[in-house]
């Protein structure tokens, strides 16, 4: 009687893991990362002045993990997979490829995802994805109180871009539901997040820290964690 055998081990022959693995590691690790010289609509919600300081200031920050750049590009991937979910549907959308800024601060803009035409009213499109847990709390309260910072950009978009309203559609990365919500401008909020970068741009020093702690769990997740807590 003849026996297979499916063990490597009992075959004789080594496990060899992770070789295409490592190729792309080593690729990615070499990725520089963006400086910027602007504060970005994508920061200004951060309750850290000084982490959107250091971003305005160029600082040079810890290098973004490979892990993460993978994140960042199957994001932008699923973005362009979901224009396309809305074309193929009849949706008037288009990619829009401008980059706006407040009135008289160059130095406040944004650049968003897309335009749509939903009942012959123009709105901004901007589109995100999240895993389950995070999704859930989207559907159940909405934007403003789901992800202030995200609130904070689309209000920084339709005040740059005189589009006064927004979709946001947010796709749930784990079991591929879609959800979107109809956002609204509010200028006397939009006014605030000017003030704020108007504060900033001028500041000549550091801002204060958002907390003394490194370990600090928003300290923690910051690039710029070991320029901070020196």
């Amino acid at each position: 009687m003849m026996i297979f055998r499916s063990d490597n081990k009992q075959l004789g022959l080594e496990m060899i893991r992770d070789t295409l693995t490592k190729i792309i590691e080593k690729h990615q690790s070499k990725d520089d990362d963006q400086v910027r010289d602007y504060i970005g609509a994508s920061i200004i919600g951060s309750d850290c002045l000084r982490q959107i300081w250091y971003e305005f200031k160029g600082t040079k920050a810890e290098s973004v993990p490979t892990k993460t750049r993978r994140t960042w590009a199957i994001g932008k991937k699923l973005e362009r997979l979901i224009f396309g979910w809305l074309k193929d549907a009849g949706a008037q959308v288009q990619v829009h490829d401008y980059t706006h800024h407040a009135k008289d601060m160059p130095y406040f803009q944004g650049h968003f995802d897309g335009l749509i035409t939903v009942r012959q009213k123009l709105s901004i499109l901007e589109i995100k994805t999240a895993k389950d847990a995070s999704f859930k709390i989207f559907v159940k309260s909405g934007v403003k109180l789901w992800n202030p910072q995200y609130f904070a950009q689309i209000q920084s978009y339709m005040g740059m871009s005189g589009i006064h309203s927004t979709y946001i559609l947010v796709l749930n990365k784990d079991n591929s539901d879609l959800s979107d919500e109809l956002v609204l401008f509010d200028e006397e909020y939009y006014q605030q997040l000017e003030q704020k970068a108007l504060m900033i741009s001028t500041a000549v020093i550091e801002p204060p820290r958002i907390n003394g702690s490194p370990m600090y769990f928003k300290c923690k997740m910051c690039k710029f964690n070991k320029v901070c807590h020196i």
